[in-house]
């Protein structure tokens, strides 16, 4: 009788030291031991910064016409995060600015869009967007895309004013990161935006040019 009851002490025992650990493991935000470990990359920052430290304007001026180059990063690597806000009274200014990324030398861009549609909002308006990939705030002013946008030789991000006024206030952020090689396996991140207004009766329209949004880089045939 007193070795069952022994027997079942030590079981009693084990239960809570399982519950114990379960409740540690459960305290313990998920994927946080992962923050302690060494990474195969450095992280870097580009953005509208002013040169001079005296100076608060961390703004571009984008006349129409002309084409502002963010980020023009060498290889392999990858982008993380895009972060922009604009200040503009064109009406539906956030079509009228057209994103452009050219991936290893290429000159055709992998991603042409207008800035808004990239952003995940269309029609040339401001809205909040609250999605895993893709996240705007501030009515809309704040705008963050979080698509990963690897690399292996350069990328070239730049943005075109395609309207008639000038976009007074231009801010971004481009985080990336260096890598010593990328595997070999690794896509590219593709992004085009096409209209036809109005839209013509019988016409056959591309609707997915791209077998996904992630591919190999072989857009030869559209140069």
């Amino acid at each position: 009788m007193a070795k069952k009851l022994e027997c079942s002490a030590l079981a009693v025992m084990f239960a809570a030291c399982g519950v114990l650990r379960c409740q540690e493991r459960a305290a313990e935000p998920p994927g946080t031991a992962g923050l302690a470990s060494l990474k195969p990359y450095s992280a870097h920052r580009v953005s509208s910064d002013n040169p001079n430290p005296s100076s608060n304007d961390d703004s571009k001026r984008i006349l129409p016409g002309e084409t502002l180059v963010m980020a023009d990063l060498s290889g392999p690597g990858m982008v993380t995060h895009m972060w922009v806000t604009v200040a503009d009274n064109e009406f539906a200014w956030p079509r009228l600015l057209r994103l452009r990324v050219y991936y290893d030398g290429y000159k055709t861009p992998s991603v042409d869009a207008p800035l808004g549609d990239f952003f995940g909002v269309g029609h040339g308006l401001e809205r909040d967007l609250n999605s895993m990939m893709v996240r705007n705030s501030s009515f809309g002013r704040a705008r963050n895309s979080y698509w990963p946008m690897p690399y292996r030789k350069s990328c070239r991000i730049t943005v075109t004013n395609e309207g008639n006024r000038q976009a007074s206030l231009y801010y971004y952020h481009v985080d990336y990161r260096k890598y010593a090689a990328l595997p070999a396996d690794m896509g590219y991140l593709h992004a085009y935006y096409r209209q036809e207004r109005p839209a013509r009766k019988g016409r056959y329209y591309e609707f997915l040019p791209q077998k996904a949004v992630y591919g190999r880089l072989r857009i030869s045939h559209c140069e």
